[in-house]
């Protein structure tokens, strides 16, 4: 299975809203070998601490504690949560093939995409296969196999990103979206 639509709507209305108190200065350009420079930008909203057992927890930054709306959505992942950020891939930009190692439900850490900002030219492929994610949705993709994104519109396309490590809870959300173990 290279994507799955996960039980989850989420108010994109509210997200835009509060993703406006942000300006192009707040984002970070993200070096990737797979991205031209300067075409995909990211704001972090968590960030770790050292746990009592010396491993890292993931906790929200003054970014996120600014988001009520977006907070309650990290709140709702009852799994560890490595990553939650929002990732914009300028208008004509794309991602070249690649694949991220490690990064399916088998390997037992997952990639969680959210579309804040996207339309019908905007074209992300797994496997070849064009997944078709909507604004407020939350979607699984198997991105350890080869995976690209087309941002073939003139409007920015702009996703929550989360990663998250798989355990009974996010199993159980897996299972109720359709995966049978």
């Amino acid at each position: 299975m290279n994507a799955l639509k996960l039980p989850f709507e989420f108010d994109v209305e509210i997200i835009k809203k509060e993703l406006s108190q942000f300006s192009k200065t707040d984002y970070q350009d993200i070096y990737n070998s797979s991205v031209m420079l300067e075409t995909l930008w990211l704001i972090h909203f968590i960030e770790p601490i050292l746990g009592e057992d010396g491993l890292p927890i993931f906790l929200p930054n003054e970014a996120l504690k600014k988001c009520p709306y977006l907070l309650s959505i990290f709140e709702k992942f009852k799994c560890p949560v490595e990553t939650f950020r929002i990732h914009t891939l300028d208008a004509g930009a794309t991602i070249q093939k690649h694949r991220d190692v490690g990064y399916s439900f088998e390997h037992g850490k997952v990639r969680l995409h959210i579309p804040v900002f996207t339309n019908d030219k905007v074209e992300m492929l797994v496997a070849d296969e064009i997944i078709p994610m909507q604004e407020g949705e939350c979607w699984y993709c198997n991105f350890h196999v080869e995976h690209e994104v087309r941002n073939n519109s003139d409007q920015p396309r702009a996703h929550i990103i989360i990663d998250c490590l798989v355990n009974d809870w996010l199993t159980g959300v897996f299972e109720e979206a359709g995966i049978v173990n």
